[in-house]
């Protein structure tokens, strides 16, 4: 009796709802079960809250190796919220914990099949058995951010031999967990051995290749959260900190760039010599122009030519010369770069505001030959109706042959490979010789791709074969844009592109390569004269003239440049030698500085005497006579200087003139500070001198980060000592 009185309490709220049999209803000797409604019960939540976990912690006691890739939730310091939910830091999934690892292996082979044949490999080659792990081994951290709902009566936890970055934790209380600001989610896993500082140094360097590795090849921030960079990382050194994209903008990317900004501006403050700047115009994805500002400067303790970027500066197109002005004020004064000692500037924008700035402040402005050629050739050539007719014709040809799937042979397959092994991998408008060797590929493979037009089945239309006409149009614009790439390669290639290479290379080019012949045809003699118009139009100011005349006279390799018919009220080195002692004063000859170097190979050298010259006699002697230079007029030591500097042997193309000056400045004291005012990078930019493929992938990276990083990372980018 008191069994079903008992059973009678628990049922009864389900019997208020059950439907009664009605006392009439016969039972035909049956007792009817009644059936039990299903309720649906909601989970009490009143003792769970959802707490945020900035780490994934393993304590040291778990040995098994698929701990590899969970951890238990836990605090920034490393206090664990709770042991009844684990989470993957493969794919952040979280589910029960049941005191086993077996629905941790069910997940690895649901989810990461390729981790659990790798991490099984591994276990599987280790044999030894398993030690008892003391206080400070191996255990497992992972960073990783997120949300996981915690029992409020469970949160306080038994106290865990966890070590979390070389601390131990004492004691935790879940109402403590600290609220972080919201992030984007990151994730690192990091193995912690027995010398906890060595981890610590281990995490740095990885932390550092990282940060490295995103700045050099200029990546977006948001790569260190993707998933194939995380595996990847994991694979090379499992496991390893990876720092998050929050982490890297906010905190790393700013701390590299004054650590770098101090050490351009120790370079800047050891100068030698005048600076020239160089400003680059350039476009992003979103279609903003920016300006990339750089100086070009000499060192006391170093030879050669230091290029280091300044800025990146948003342009705006409201902004006018006066604004400018102050901007490239401030600009001098963050850097401490005297205005009065900057002389030249290499022009590689269109900004007319920007242009009336610099002028205002005294500046020669000296258009970038690589610049202007890229204008010429975009503009004069390649977007000409009669060009750009046959140029898209050759983009259809080559992406209906490179996406034609029904090759008929084996031959004919080699071929299609053949033609596109040979093509770029880009075709970049930004620079035009990426265009150039495009059409020059085309003509290479002239035979091979008629053939293949005709011999599958592609199913051009009429308009887009190429006919005789266009392919004579094609080897017009290669025979005639050769000499143009080769000036660009020339300069690219040039250990260090002086400004002196300038006249001389347009000179050849205006003279000689783009003369129009007898056999041209009308497109490649209108394509010559507007050349060779454009390029005498651009560097026709007087100005530009003077400084390109005395730069090249001052190159020792170039000493000897003919003088161009109309060049005739071009100042000589004399004049502008007078013109710069009597302004900024001479160098007394009695300074410890100045004595004469000796010269190994002086005596294998015929020399012309200094004294023979200022007589007007020619001697071809082993050796100079020995000169009184303290009791000679300020004109006989000048005219000496400029003697012994014509006199000394003509290096070759390859040698570099700043080196070649090095060896003699004690010869030619007052000559040597006139020669390095015009020591001016003949490029806007380090980023020109790179080779076409890498060239391409900077400019098409650069053009995606976005404009709260562009400066800092272009920066950072530039001035590294591998890109410098």
């Amino acid at each position: 009796m008191n069994r079903s009185n008992k059973i009678s309490i628990e049922l009864n709220p389900f019997l208020q709802s059950t439907s009664q049999t009605s006392p009439g209803t016969p039972n035909n000797g049956k007792k009817k079960k009644s059936k039990r409604p299903y309720t649906k019960i909601q989970p009490d939540r009143s003792n769970t809250e959802t707490v945020s976990y900035q780490k994934l912690v393993v304590p040291k006691r778990m040995h098994s190796p698929y701990w590899k890739y969970f951890g238990f939730p836990a605090s920034d310091s490393g206090n664990i919220l709770t042991q009844d939910r684990i989470i993957c830091i493969l794919c952040k999934k979280q589910f029960a914990y049941k005191s086993n690892t077996t629905n941790l292996r069910v997940h690895l082979q649901s989810r990461h099949k390729t981790e659990l044949m790798v991490l099984e490999m591994g276990s599987s080659k280790d044999g030894s058995p398993k030690k008892r792990h003391g206080k400070n081994e191996l255990m497992l951290l992972a960073t990783s951010e997120g949300q996981v709902d915690v029992n409020r009566s469970n949160c306080r936890i038994k106290q865990q031999d966890v070590y979390i970055q070389g601390e131990i934790n004492e004691q935790f209380v879940g109402e403590n967990v600290a609220n972080i600001q919201e992030q984007t989610p990151q994730m690192s896993v990091i193995f912690q051995d027995i010398d906890n500082s060595s981890n610590d140094v281990i995490n740095k360097l990885v932390s550092d290749a990282i940060t490295e590795f995103v700045i050099t090849d200029l990546h977006l921030p948001d790569i260190v959260e993707g998933k194939g960079f995380q595996r990847l990382i994991a694979t090379l050194r499992s496991p390893c900190e990876i720092p998050g994209k929050y982490k890297l903008e906010q905190y790393i990317i700013p701390r590299i760039y004054e650590t770098t900004r101090s050490t351009v501006l120790n370079s800047i403050s050891n100068s030698c010599s005048t600076f020239a700047l160089g400003i680059e115009e350039w476009k992003c994805s979103s279609l903003n122009v920016y300006i990339t500002i750089s100086v070009f400067f000499q060192q006391l303790d170093k030879e050669g030519l230091c290029i280091k970027q300044l800025a990146t500066i948003l342009c705006n197109p409201n902004r006018t010369a006066n604004e400018w002005c102050g901007i490239l004020g401030s600009l001098f004064i963050n850097w401490n770069i005297n205005i009065d000692q900057v002389k030249t500037v290499i022009k590689a924008f269109t900004n007319n505001n920007l242009d009336a700035a610099l002028r205002t402040q005294g500046f020669v402005l000296i258009p970038c030959l690589i610049y202007e050629l890229q204008n010429l050739c975009t503009k004069s050539c390649f977007e000409t109706e009669e060009v750009l007719n046959v140029l898209t014709k050759c983009r259809t040809v080559s992406a209906k042959l490179h996406h034609h799937n029904a090759l008929t042979s084996v031959t004919v397959q080699d071929n299609v490979v053949q033609v596109f092994n040979s093509f770029l991998s880009r075709e970049y408008p930004q620079i035009w010789t990426t265009t150039y060797h495009y059409l020059e590929r085309f003509v290479q493979r002239k035979e091979t791709i008629k053939s293949l037009c005709n011999t599958l089945d592609i199913g051009f239309f009429p308009h887009e074969l190429l006919t005789d006409k266009d392919w004579s149009v094609i080897e017009d614009v290669v025979t005639t844009l050769e000499p143009l790439k080769v000036t660009v390669t020339t300069l690219s290639e040039e250990k260090i592109p002086l400004i002196s290479l300038l006249k001389p290379l347009i000179n050849q080019l205006t003279s000689h390569h783009l003369k129009v012949k007898s056999n041209d045809s009308n497109l490649a003699a209108s394509l010559k004269n507007t050349f060779a118009n454009e390029l005498h139009w651009k560097y026709n100011n007087i100005d530009v003239q003077t400084f390109l005349h005395i730069a090249t006279l001052l190159d020792p390799r170039f000493k000897d440049f003919p003088m161009t018919e109309g060049e005739e009220h071009l100042p000589t080195i004399k004049q502008e030698l007078v013109k710069m002692v009597e302004t900024e004063g001479s160098v007394p000859y009695d300074t410890k500085s100045n004595v004469t170097e000796i010269d190994p190979d002086v005596s294998k050298k015929p020399r012309i005497s200094g004294i023979g010259f200022l007589l007007g006699s020619v001697a071809n002697v082993k050796s100079s006579p020995i000169v009184n230079k303290h009791n000679m007029s300020l004109e006989d030591r000048l005219n000496l200087e400029i003697a012994q500097y014509e006199s000394e042997r003509t290096p070759c193309l390859e040698e570099c003139p700043l080196m070649w000056w090095s060896r003699i400045s004690s010869k030619c004291q007052n000559l040597i500070r006139l020669a390095r005012k015009h020591f001016v990078y003949a490029l806007s930019g380090s980023s020109s001198k790179l080779p076409l493929e890498l060239q391409t992938l900077y400019y098409i990276k650069r053009s995606q980060i976005n404009q709260d990083l562009v400066d800092k990372m272009l920066f950072i980018n530039a001035n590294t000592v591998e890109n410098n």
